[in-house]
């Protein structure tokens, strides 16, 4: 998909642009990165000299817009995922504002993508100048709590993540099988409750993708015919050595789920 967006948009200081969204969405959108260490899971990579910036949306349909009810940032989705979902993880306090600021993300997606990738170019590019001043690497995970395929998009005629950003790191987890992505965005595919997710994770294992998997117990030393490694560690999934199963602890609203989505062994 080409978004086509007006130089004046691309020229725009942040708070410039900022003012510009409101005026012309009506939607109070602040960032759309998250602090490196908003996030605790992100910020172990810093063990790894890894600045990680992470997006989130309202994830599956939270965030459709109200002529769109069907509208989703996560088209593979399962019941067992969404009752799982990170969205809900942190402190409880910050819930609603949480959740407010997400949505106008997400709405901000749908209505205006063109403000939205001007928005998002602009803070990743600060994003890799703060990680160079550091001397460390900046990645960038786009879909904290959604699954969009940010490989389609172009931005005036030149693919974001292969031309716009080739000089930078992305990566994500996802639930959409078979997905090509450039060299500097790295996948790896997030089991799910189902029997067609376990064939898509044997498959992405086949074709050489790691594969993340949630364990209500222990993590055991193999699974999949793959040696299983602690993805608790850090987040920075480049890093993972290829043919293994990313073991991931159940949390929060997984630590209790029955769907089959957090594996029992």
């Amino acid at each position: 998909m080409n978004i086509t967006i007006r130089p004046e948009y691309l020229a725009m200081p942040r708070a410039a642009l900022l003012r510009a969204i409101r005026r012309e969405t009506g939607l109070n959108v602040r960032t759309l990165l998250a602090a490196p260490l908003a996030n605790p899971k992100l910020a172990k990579n810093l063990k790894l000299r890894v600045l990680s910036f992470p997006l989130h949306l309202a994830p599956a349909r939270l965030g459709a817009p109200d002529n769109r009810p069907r509208a989703t940032v996560c088209p593979g989705a399962t019941a067992g995922c969404i009752k799982a979902c990170l969205h809900t993880a942190g402190n409880p306090a910050y819930m609603k504002g949480k959740s407010a600021a997400r949505r106008a993300r997400t709405l901000l997606f749908w209505a205006r993508k063109d403000l939205f990738f001007a928005l998002l170019m602009l803070e990743v590019r600060a994003g890799a100048a703060k990680a160079r001043r550091r001397r460390m690497r900046a990645a960038f995970r786009l879909n904290a709590t959604s699954d969009i395929q940010y490989e389609r998009f172009q931005i005036n005629g030149r693919p974001l993540i292969a031309d716009v950003f080739r000089r930078l790191t992305f990566y994500d987890y996802t639930k959409i099988p078979n997905r090509t992505t450039p060299a500097n965005y790295h996948l790896i595919y997030s089991l799910a409750e189902t029997a067609r997710s376990m064939r898509e994770a044997r498959a992405e294992l086949a074709r050489g993708r790691n594969v993340a998997v949630v364990f209500a117990g222990p993590l055991p030393a193999e699974y999949l015919g793959a040696p299983v490694i602690n993805g608790d560690e850090h987040d920075y999934i480049p890093a993972d050595p290829a043919g293994v199963v990313r073991g991931l602890k159940a949390k929060g609203a997984a630590r209790g789920d029955e769907s089959g989505f957090a594996v029992a062994v």
